[in-house]
């Protein structure tokens, strides 16, 4: 299989999939909820009508559509995440994975994307600044993607052997 096709799923979806487990036994254990992907998808609905911005004052569950969207973003995100591994390291890196490129994009740019776009997004704010409490939110997003970047070199590793 194509290098570019193959690890970008393998790392991308694997490691969406690690993430889904942790936010699932956080869940369990803390009672912190994890992102509703429907919500997601319900703004992702709203960019084709020019809503930058969720509409927060429709608290509607989201239906069928929106959820399947907003999953359907959520993995897309995380083989995005994992192209461009490849993209600024090289289509090399699929045969030996680093740790240092899997920090920057797995914690650091996934960090911040959620809080600079995500984040505002869905009406949280600038840096969770509209949440109850910002710097818990960033404990968690933190650990939670530590938790992604964790899952990518695991399958980058697998990808390679």
């Amino acid at each position: 299989m194509n290098t570019w096709i193959g690890f970008s799923l393998v790392v991308g979806i694997g490691s969406t999939v690690v993430l889904d487990l942790w936010v699932t036994l956080v869940k369990k254990v803390l009672d912190i909820p994890p992102t509703n992907w429907g919500m997601v998808g319900r703004w992702i609905g709203g960019l084709a009508q020019g809503k930058l911005v969720l509409d927060t004052r429709n608290d509607k569950q989201p239906n069928t559509y929106e959820k399947a969207l907003g999953w359907a973003f959520h993995y897309l995100i995380g083989i995005g995440y994992a192209v461009m591994l490849l993209l600024f390291w090289g289509p090399g890196f699929a045969s030996h994975p680093t740790v240092l490129p899997i920090f920057i994009i797995g914690v650091v740019v996934s960090t911040l994307a959620g809080l600079a776009i995500l984040m505002p997004a869905m009406g949280g704010g600038f840096f969770a600044s509209n949440t109850p409490n910002p710097k818990a939110t960033y404990l968690y997003l933190i650990i939670a993607h530590c938790a992604f970047a964790i899952g990518q070199y695991g399958f980058a590793l697998w990808y390679a052997a």
